[in-house]
């Protein structure tokens, strides 16, 4: 404070007067104390999300959750591009409905086509072997039990067709495995081995015919093609 006298009329000394103390000048808006620049961020609501910055110049762009669904099926049938793949795996990093949705819609494993005909054809084989076994059987009972050997002349034949067809190349196995079955089954309901191997022998003549029949009629139908 600054005091100073003063004296009345009469000479005598006034009381000493206090000037009030200079007030500060107000800061400029946007300065702080003693003149200086608030530090950045002040007086803003702390509870704000900081601005992002620019994205870096390699991250690709998200791709909305429409978007990634549209593109699921063209990645996982392998008719996306490379970009797109990048995008697909990019979201469903992070997007839990995306993910499960391409976990639901992974296509199957497609079948090989070589595997299932290749099985369709083993159980066809089973199946027409299985046949020619019991159409020898039957030949073969009726012969020895009802005494039809006529019905041998005619069954046999056609087992040894069925047997090349089934056999193809190795057709030539055909006769010789009705004979031994023959063989056997004589062998079982009579005494001996002459008999039985006479009736194998029989057997395997009348197969090995129906066989030889088979493969010209083959032969004959490829060579018209």
């Amino acid at each position: 404070m600054t005091e100073f006298e003063s004296k009345d009329p009469q000479g005598r000394a006034a009381p000493a007067k206090t000037l009030p103390p200079p007030q500060p000048a107000a800061p400029a808006p946007g300065s702080g104390p003693a003149g200086k620049t608030p530090p950045a961020g002040a007086g803003e609501d702390p509870g704000a999300a900081p601005p992002e910055g620019p994205p870096p110049a390699n991250a690709l762009p998200d791709l909305p959750c429409e978007a990634c669904r549209d593109l699921i099926p063209l990645v996982q049938d392998g008719a996306a591009s490379d970009a797109s793949v990048q995008l697909v795996a990019q979201h469903i990093a992070h997007c839990r409905d995306c993910r499960a949705f391409w976990q639901a819609g992974a296509p199957a494993a497609a079948p090989d086509d070589g595997k299932v005909l290749s099985r369709i054809h083993r159980r066809l084989r089973l199946v027409l072997a299985a046949a020619l076994a019991a159409g020898a059987l039957v030949a073969f009972w009726l012969n020895t039990y009802a005494y039809r050997p006529e019905y041998s002349v005619v069954i046999l034949p056609v087992v040894g067709a069925l047997g090349c067809l089934l056999l193809r190349r190795r057709w030539y196995f055909a006769p010789p495995a009705v004979a031994a079955l023959g063989f056997v089954w004589h062998l079982v309901a009579t005494d001996g081995w002459q008999e039985p191997l006479v009736f194998a022998v029989g057997y395997g003549l009348l197969c090995l015919l129906g066989a030889l029949a088979a493969k010209l009629l083959v032969y004959a139908f490829g060579k018209g093609d």
